[in-house]
C-alpha cells in the first residue's frame, strides 16, 4: 500500500471551459494596482517584495507569489503578479511577493538569484509580527519559471552542508503550487535557449550545480504539493509537470497532484476573471486550511 501511494500520480482535471486562451498581449495590459507597502532586502531594484494587506485585522493567511518571465530581465519582475493582490486579499489572504535577480541580471544566477528567493522567504519570518502574518499559515504560489523557484525553495533545507544555497528553514509552507512551473531542470534545459535566450540556463542551473538547484533532483519538501498545467499551454505543457512527478517516483514523502486545466494556456492560471486562476484561488484557499 505504502508503494502504490507514493507511486501513483493524482491527476485532475478542474474548472469549466474558456472560449480562448488567454494570450500575452492580454496579460501584459491588466491594471496593476500598487501594493499596501513595498520592502527591500538588497541594493538591486529586483529585491523587493510587494505586500498586500487585508483590510481586516489579522493574523492573515499568506499567499507567497514567485514571478515568472523566463528567469530573465527581458521581462516585468515582481511587478507582473500586482494584480493578483487584490483578489487575494479580498478573500481574506495576505500576499507577500518576491521579487529576485534574475540569471542576466548582475549578480543573479548561481547562486544570487536562490539567495535571493531565500533571503526574500526569510524577511517574511522577521516580519510576520508587524504585519499581522500567521506562518503557521502559508503558500508557496510560483508562476512559470517562479514555479521551479517555490518548489526549490520549499526543499531548500535538505541541501548539502557545503553548498551555497544551504540554509535553516524558517518557514515551512503548508503548500506549495506551481503554476506551469518547471520541477526538473535536466529535461526542460535543452527548451529554455528558445524560450528565454542564451544564456539563461548556463547561469541558472550549472551543469556542476544541477543537483542543487533542479526541485527534481533534491529530497521531496515533505508538505503537499500542487502541480497546476493549462492544458493548452503552449510554454510549459502538461508533460513538464510529469516529468517532475516522475522524477519523485520511488522516493520518500508524498506523491504530487496533478491538476490539468482545460481549455487553459499559460497565462490563464494567473489572470482573474479566467476560470483557471478561479480554480488556482480556490487552491490556494483550500491548501492554507482554517485557522
Amino acid at each position: 500500500m505504502k508503494r502504490c501511494a507514493i507511486l501513483t500520480l493524482s491527476v485532475l482535471a478542474i474548472g469549466p471551459a474558456s472560449a480562448e486562451p488567454v494570450e500575452l498581449a492580454v496579460f501584459r495590459d491588466l491594471l496593476r494596482p500598487p501594493p499596501t507597502l513595498q520592502l527591500t532586502y538588497g541594493d538591486a531594484p529586483s529585491q523587493g517584495i510587494d505586500v498586500f494587506l487585508p483590510d481586516s485585522s489579522g493574523p492573515h493567511p499568506v499567499a507567497v507569489l514567485i514571478h515568472g518571465g523566463c528567469w530573465s530581465v527581458a521581462t516585468a519582475g515582481r511587478e507582473q503578479m500586482r494584480h493578483l493582490g487584490p483578489d487575494l486579499t479580498r478573500r481574506g489572504v495576505a500576499v507577500w511577493s518576491i521579487g529576485y535577480r534574475r540569471a542576466n541580471e548582475d549578480g543573479g544566477g548561481y547562486p544570487g538569484t536562490y539567495q535571493d528567493v531565500g533571503a526574500a522567504l526569510d524577511r517574511l519570518a522577521e516580519e510576520a509580527g508587524a504585519h499581522h502574518l500567521d506562518l503557521s499559515r502559508v503558500v508557496f504560489v510560483g508562476h512559470s519559471a517562479g514555479g521551479h523557484l517555490a518548489l526549490w525553495a520549499a526543499s531548500r533545507g535538505s541541501l548539502p552542508a557545503a553548498s551555497p544555497l544551504r540554509a535553516i528553514t524558517r518557514l515551512v509552507p503548508r503548500a506549495v503550487i506551481s503554476l506551469g512551473g518547471v520541477g526538473d531542470l535536466a529535461t526542460f534545459a535543452r527548451f529554455v535557449p528558445v524560450l528565454c535566450g542564451p544564456g539563461i540556463v548556463e547561469r541558472l542551473a550549472p551543469a556542476d550545480k544541477l543537483s542543487e538547484v533542479s526541485p527534481a533532483a533534491l529530497p521531496p519538501a515533505g508538505v503537499p504539493i500542487f502541480l497546476v498545467s493549462g492544458v493548452l499551454d503552449r510554454l510549459t505543457p502538461p508533460w513538464v509537470a510529469y516529468d517532475y512527478a516522475r522524477a519523485l517516483r520511488g522516493r520518500s514523502g508524498r506523491a504530487p497532484q496533478l491538476i490539468n486545466v482545460p481549455d487553459a494556456g499559460h497565462f490563464d492560471l494567473v489572470t482573474p476573471p479566467a476560470p483557471a486562476w478561479q480554480e488556482v484561488s480556490r487552491l490556494i484557499e483550500a491548501s492554507l486550511g482554517p485557522k
